[in-house]
């Protein structure tokens, strides 16, 4: 009686792990679907949040070991229901369902219309597991609108785990299962993670992507003559394998004669012709060698190996060659080339475009895309224009750059009204940039400009002062009303890191004072542009014993990231507390997904706000910085 007990304790654990979750508003036939099998579903919006609302509109996503795909299926509607088919593809795991009404989304309260896709047996495939934990830990904020939650995707795949030990043998899964372990568990994870790595021996840990999967975390765990075994004996047994195209491409991107790049690329495609012909390790090998030309001003062969490339590479590559070239004001006839046409190819793809949507953008993210790319190129060119002082030229392209990005990007706003300083009738180009001051869209060159068009109309810039902190106070409003919204009430992860000096910083140390948590890296441009802004605020509060900067340095692949750190800083004279999140822990626990995020702490140990990215805006960032610290202080 026992045994039967355990069996249905067992039996019921199981069951309720891959129970269908009940949705109120959305149903599905059939029940348990598969792959290749067209699946029907019915959303009743009188059971959703979005109740009352239209047009509904969906995007279905399916999770594949290829990448992800979304479908827009048109919906049939009657009264409150919508319904429609979808066929599943040969290679789905999970399908995620995202209902919206224009800017409204219904996230079922925050858990998503996630389900599985099963196998014949009728249980769930297992890349299912690692899909939807993989949701819950990030995939899901961007695609869905959920909120990260990584204690919520190890809960779930740790819970399959040990419900259904076969999952340990499958790659995929396991790899998701050891981050999220690595992650949650912190110092308590690496007994357990060395336990289940010397545990895995059955078949599918026997292929090269097992091998490869266990040298990783032996690396990442810093057992040496573990990772040096296992690398040989896959080195031995797959001698053919992946690992020796990686090897090449790596040895190829760190190769700095260019004689010998060269060569390498064309034994390369000799030794690996079907995998050479992918027009994206292509785009790739070229652009190696383009940005070694450029960076000799070789430009003969910089267009030649730019000319293999696909256009959409090529266009990118051109963008941000220009780019730089601008910025320090050499070889601008080649740059305009570059910028010229980048921005042509980018209006043509906006109006009718050559390439195919991406499987995962629903067709609005793709239209908005092209559209953004396009704003990128142009504002590039309208600064390079501008550089050559062809103002009236470059006018129409940072008009449109701004105009594509609602007038909110406030370093495309920048071009836009240098330009129109120097074109426009200067009470027209005033109102202009009074307009981007009032909504809190300007850098400090937009208010120099600004200032210039005061003087020139004025005949002095008396009175410039007052008359700008007017125009900043209506943003200052707004951007404090727009803070008040945002104010968060979470509990801060308890992070212990060291600093360059090895001492070792925690939250718990700060205890009682207002912390300023900034995640950058070195190789990261907008985290570098709001460095002066933090310098700026930091140096506000010097003095201030309560109040706390620390920029957490992260998502780093340099080998030695300590010194890495410390030379940057070195270089660009900064005097900030860095702090070192080596194998990128920290970064993962309070759910960052881009950079760079800052989060302002209360004396509690609670996060009171979270900024995420850099809009050029200095004094704007060092006001909101301030606004946040204000009330996290209360």
């Amino acid at each position: 009686m026992k045994i039967i007990i355990s069996v249905l304790v067992s039996l019921f654990l199981t069951t309720a792990l891959w129970a269908q979750p009940p949705f109120a508003a959305l149903q599905f036939s059939p029940e348990k679907p598969r792959q290749n099998q067209e699946l029907s579903f019915d959303y009743n919006q009188a059971y959703s949040s979005l109740i009352r609302k239209s047009p509904i509109k969906v995007a279905v996503y399916q999770f594949t070991g290829s990448g992800l795909q979304v479908l827009e299926p048109r919906m049939e509607k009657k009264g409150d229901h919508y319904t429609a088919k979808i066929s599943i593809d040969s290679n789905t795991n999970a399908i995620a369902f995202l209902f919206t009404s224009k800017e409204d989304k219904d996230i079922n309260a925050d858990k998503g219309y996630i389900i599985p896709v099963y196998n014949k047996s009728g249980q769930p495939v297992p890349e299912y597991y690692s899909t939807r934990s993989n949701i819950y830990a990030g995939w899901g904020e961007s695609l869905l609108g959920l909120q990260n939650n990584s204690s919520k995707a190890f809960s779930f795949l740790n819970d399959a785990i040990q419900n259904n030990p076969e999952l340990k043998e499958n790659i995929t899964v396991a790899g998701a299962y050891l981050n999220l372990l690595n992650r949650e568990k912190k110092k308590e994870a690496e007994p357990v993670i060395i336990k289940f790595l010397q545990e895995a021996k059955g078949a599918a840990w026997q292929s090269e992507k097992g091998y490869a999967l266990k040298n990783q975390w032996y690396s990442r765990l810093k057992m040496k003559e573990e990772a040096d075994h296992l690398m040989a004996e896959m080195k031995e047994k797959f001698p053919d394998g992946d690992w020796k195209k990686n090897e090449t491409l790596r040895a190829i991107a760190t190769e700095k004669d260019k004689n010998k790049k060269i060569e390498q690329i064309e034994n390369f495609a000799k030794d690996y012709p079907a995998f050479a012909k992918d027009k994206n390790v292509t785009s790739y090998l070229q652009t190696l060698l383009a940005n070694g030309y450029a960076a000799d001003k070789n430009w003969d062969a910089f267009f030649k190996a730019a000319n293999k490339m696909a256009p959409a590479e090529r266009a990118s590559l051109y963008n941000n060659i220009a780019w730089n070239l601008a910025e320090k004001n050499e070889s601008m006839q080649e740059a305009k080339k570059m910028a010229y046409d980048a921005t042509t190819w980018a209006k043509n793809e906006m109006t009718k475009p050559s390439e195919e949507k991406p499987g995962s953008f629903t067709q609005d993210q793709w239209k908005k895309n092209r559209e953004r790319n396009y704003a990128m190129y142009a504002d590039s060119y309208a600064f390079i224009l501008y550089q050559l002082g062809d103002y009236k030229a470059g006018l129409p392209y940072a008009k449109e750059a701004a105009t594509i990005n609602e007038f909110k990007d406030a370093e495309l706003n920048e071009r836009y009204a240098l330009l129109a300083q120097k074109v426009l009738p200067a009470p027209v180009a005033t109102k202009l940039i009074e307009g981007f001051i009032i909504n809190d869209n300007a850098t400090a060159k937009t208010k120099e400009a600004l200032k210039e068009l005061y003087t020139q109309q004025n005949k002095s810039d008396a009175g410039f002062d007052a008359y700008y902190e007017k125009l900043a106070a209506e943003a200052k409003i707004k951007r404090r009303e727009e803070i008040l919204k945002s104010q968060l009430d979470e509990t801060a992860p308890k992070f212990a890191l060291k600093d360059f000096d090895g001492n070792e910083v925690s939250l718990a140390s700060l205890k009682g004072k207002v912390v300023i948590v900034d995640f950058w890296a070195t190789w990261c441009g907008p985290c570098i542009a709001s460095m002066p802004a933090m310098k700026k605020a930091q140096d506000k509060y010097k003095g201030n014993d309560n109040v706390k900067f620390v920029f957490i340095d992260t998502w780093e692949t340099v080998e030695d990231k300590k010194k890495n750190a410390m030379e940057f800083m070195q270089n660009k004279g900064y005097d900030f507390h860095v702090l070192l999140d080596t194998e990128d822990k920290v970064v993962s626990e309070f759910g960052v997904t881009g950079i760079p995020t800052k989060f302002v702490i209360d004396g509690n140990g609670k996060i009171r706000f979270k900024s995420v990215g850099y809009s050029g805006n200095l004094d704007g960032l060092v006001d909101e910085l301030d606004t946040m610290i204000e009330i996290a202080s209360k």
